[in-house]
């Protein structure tokens, strides 16, 4: 029988936890001493661990210390781009031993048939998830293709060069156009003023093609990180539903994805933000400003690796109820999750997912609450 890296991945991890049978062990080494290809993969998997000193972090640690000790090895320093993918890997493998420990579960041996469900199911996912989308000031709607090199869109009034997930363009029209992301996927715009704005997923972006006026305003809904281009003759505005942040040059992080509530976290240089009740607050770097209808600003120190990680496709959770990491994972992988709201009842997780592995995040899934699944539409349920 052939056993696939995920398959040797989940009994391994069960292994580390000590939730293996004394029988069940018997039958492990028996496929150890049997299976050649199984072997190969166990033998790498031990040696990561070896790497990561696992069994020190078995050992000791509460979740929240692990979850610290993982993202201190995705932010190693040295080399950062060309081992940035080995990282997500040990990254994703503590994330799994966190799992382990904190829910206890019972880690089943999953069979071929169930594993190709889930590669089936992503790929439907992927297949269906829809397009960035910008709608011009005239109402024209065009579609952007993230997995385009190189596609150029000429139009009366702009041209538009989009690329490896990024839009530029040329244009001298002041009306304002509106970029949207849909459920799982990014993107980037530079804007006219050389302003980059990386939008996560279900987020809206309002702007000019050109600024016409004394400041620079744009408009957001959902989450945008801006690195704003200097100018200290036009400040940068932006909008959102209950606050704005005004800014010369600088680069921060805004979340709107909770009703309600703002968050405007600064990585360097200075902001004020301001609701429209005439409260405000000013940050220095390191610092944010979460802002509540009906409480005004609070004001402290933020994790950077933490708040900013989406743009490289992760997302870290601290105890969060499983309720609620379900929002998170429907906006993040481009789906709709329906949860069992009895079985998850009570339920929280620590850990973090990679939104490019869907796989990965309904294997962990199953191991942390004996999940079972099912994919209808374009609905993923979860019992």
């Amino acid at each position: 029988m052939k056993h696939s890296y995920e398959q040797v991945f989940q009994l391994f991890m069960e292994k580390l936890s000590g939730n293996l049978s004394p029988e069940e062990n018997e039958e492990l080494e028996k496929i150890l001493s049997e299976d050649a290809s199984f072997r190969e993969i166990w033998g790498s998997l031990e040696a990561e661990a070896r790497q990561l000193k696992v069994n020190e972090f078995l050992e000791g640690a509460d979740a929240e210390a692990g979850l610290h000790a993982l993202k201190a090895q995705i932010a190693a320093a040295g080399e950062v781009r060309r081992r940035k993918r080995r990282n997500i890997r040990k990254a994703l493998t503590m994330a799994a031993v966190l799992l382990v420990i904190l829910s206890g579960a019972w880690l089943t041996f999953f069979k071929n048939d169930e594993i190709t469900g889930k590669e089936k199911i992503a790929a439907i996912i992927q297949q269906k998830k829809q397009t960035v989308n910008l709608v011009l000031g005239d109402g024209t709607s065009i579609g952007l293709d993230k997995t385009s090199h190189n596609q150029t869109i000429a139009l009366d009034n702009a041209t538009l060069q989009a690329a490896n997930g990024a839009l530029q363009y040329t244009s001298e029209d002041t009306l304002q156009n509106t970029l949207s992301v849909p459920a799982g996927e990014n993107y980037k715009i530079v804007l006219s003023d050389g302003t980059e704005v990386w939008l996560n997923a279900e987020t809206r972006l309002r702007f000019p093609f050109r600024f016409a006026l004394a400041s620079r305003e744009v408009y957001v809904e959902g989450e945008a990180y801006f690195k704003v281009a200097k100018d200290a003759r036009h400040p940068f505005i932006v909008h959102t539903p209950l606050t704005q942040v005004k800014v010369t040059g600088t680069a921060f992080n805004v979340n709107t994805y909770q009703a309600g509530n703002v968050t405007t976290s600064l990585v360097e240089g200075k902001v004020t933000t301001q609701s429209k009740d005439g409260k405000n607050a000013a940050l220095e770097p390191g610092m944010e400003a979460g802002y509540t209808t009906g409480k005004g600003f609070t004001t402290g120190s933020f994790d950077e690796e933490e708040v900013l990680s989406w743009i490289n496709g992760l997302y870290y959770f601290h105890n969060m109820p499983v309720t609620e990491l379900a929002r998170v994972a429907s906006r993040c992988y481009g789906v709709k999750i329906i949860l069992d709201k009895d079985k998850f009842a009570g339920k929280s997780i620590t850990g973090v997912m990679d939104k490019n592995k869907l796989i990965n995040f309904l294997n962990d899934l199953q191991a942390v609450a004996n999940t079972t699944y099912s994919f209808s539409g374009n609905e993923l349920y979860l019992k």
